[in-house]
Parts: C-alpha cells; structure tokens; sequence
C-alpha cells in the first residue's frame, strides 16, 4: 500500500520541481535595453542611465547590459576589490552561447597588452596616418604603452590564430574606470560579427542568449615569474597587487623565492572566477 502512494506522489513531486526550475530559470533571464545610439566604451556610467542592474551576490559584482542591432554592450562593476583577482592579467573572457546550453564555443578575451612606444607608434600610424619626428619623439618619452586587445578564444581560453577569426573581433572595445571602492568594466561585443565569423551556416543572433563571464586565475605565465624568483633567475620576486588593483591604492603583496606556501597563497589570490547568465536582447522599436 505504501508503495503505490509513492508511486502516486512521485510524479507529482517530479513535476513540482520541474515547475520550480522553470521558474527560477524565468527569474534569471535579464533584460537588454535598446541603445538608440552607440555607447562610449570608457568605462564610466553615464551612458547606463535607465539600465536595470543585476547582481551576483557570491563574487558582489553589478551588471547592465545593452544592444542594437550589431553589438551587445555589457557594464561589469566589482564593489569589493578581493573578487578582482588576477583580472588585470588575465583580462575577462566574456561568452557568447545561442544554443541556451552554455557552451563556450564563442569567447572574446579582453585584455591590456603591453607594447613598446614604437609599436605603438605603427599602430597611431594605422589609424591617423604617418607621424611626423616632433610626434614621434613625443610617443617615445614613454619606454612602453598598454593598450586594449580583444582575442578570440577556444573552450580552454587559449587564443585561436587571429588571423583566422579577424572579422569576429572587428568593432569589439573596453575599458575601465577606478573609483574609491570599486571597479567598473565596459564591453563592446561585437555579436553580429563574433557570430558570423563563428557559424558553420548563416545564423541570426538569438532572441535569448547565454553570456558567461569569467576572469582570475593563475596563468602558466605567472607561475613561471614565480618559480624564477626561487631559481635565482633575474626576476628577483612576483609581485601582484592585493584584491588585482593595481596602480589603484591597493596594497602590493610580493613572493620572494619559490615555496610550496608561497605558492599556495599565490593561487588563493588569484582565485579564478565565473558564471553564467540568461539575457533576453531588446528589439528596435
């Protein structure tokens, strides 16, 4: 007897929680507002008035997000300094799923590379044309220069051959603000174009994406910074900034030598992080 009560309840049971799972899946999809025109990717807010913020309560990070009909544009904004992590290394991965699987098979990775002032140079030359000897000495006050790289990336965040995937990061831009207590990002996804260059056949962006957000972690770059500073290499020690600020106020932690508790530290500070979330794209009115 008991036996065929559960057999009674157990599927009522199986369709509440189905009816619980949809709900909370409803709940999660966040809404994009139309950008009548393009936003100024400079990492301040002006631009986001009227732009519902979502949180992420585990990591404290706020987040907007816009579109028109050829990019999505996300604002990312950390209110407590620890969960930045690594990110002023490894940049953020920002991913792009249509099939509402999760799927990391589109990713662009946004960020800061260091270059020389000649290089820099033949890149002002690209865009403004040809820099006369006045300009030129100018540029070369500065022994370097950082600036903003967008890359396509594969499941693991490796860069792909950029010369392959050219078109998919054609427009794409971020950049960042520092105020007193938090940090705000803000991208320009290229999503007409990240989603044409990465489709076997001819697809249009979806009603409701997946975006995955992710940063932090300890490269194999950093990990050979470290070991070098314990090899007596020229490197001396690893210094990384304490909460990922910096140059921003925040206090600079370096690891002399190699050792298994340095190590152990280091990657606790450089903890990687990431989730997902459901964003339903605005329509032109």
């Amino acid at each position: 007897m008991e036996r065929i009560r559960m057999r009674k309840i157990l599927p009522i049971a199986v369709s509440v929680l189905a009816i619980v799972f949809v709900v909370s899946a409803k709940e999660k999809t966040f809404e994009s507002i139309w950008a009548v025109s393009p936003l100024t990717i400079d990492g301040l807010v002006s631009d986001w008035e009227g732009s519902p913020l979502h949180m992420e309560k585990k990591v404290k990070t706020e987040y907007a997000f816009r579109n028109d009909a050829d990019n999505l544009y996300v604002l990312f904004k950390f209110n407590d300094l620890k969960y930045l992590s690594s990110i002023e290394i490894t940049g953020m991965t920002l991913w792009i799923d249509t099939s509402g699987k999760k799927d990391k098979d589109r990713g662009i990775k946004f960020t800061k590379k260091k270059i020389s002032a000649d290089e820099y140079i033949s890149i002002l030359e690209k865009q403004q044309g040809p820099l006369n000897d006045e300009q030129k000495k100018n540029v070369r006050a500065r022994a370097s220069y950082f600036i903003s790289q967008a890359e396509v990336v594969d499941k693991k965040g490796d860069p792909l051959n950029q010369s392959d995937v050219a078109d998919a990061v054609n427009g794409a831009a971020f950049n960042v603000s520092v105020q007193q207590e938090s940090v705000t990002y803000e991208f320009r996804v290229p999503l007409k174009n990240l989603i044409a260059a990465l489709s076997e056949s001819v697809e249009e962006p979806a009603e409701v994406l997946e975006v995955g957000f992710e940063w932090g972690g300890l490269t194999e770059e950093m990990r050979r910074e470290y070991m070098k500073g314990g090899a007596g290499g020229d490197s001396g020690a690893m210094g990384i900034s304490e909460g990922g600020r910096g140059g921003g106020g925040a206090q600079s932690v370096g690891f002399d030598g190699a050792s298994p508790e340095g190590l152990t530290a280091l990657r606790k500070m450089t903890k990687k992080y990431s989730f997902w979330t459901a964003v339903r794209m605005a329509k032109n009115q």
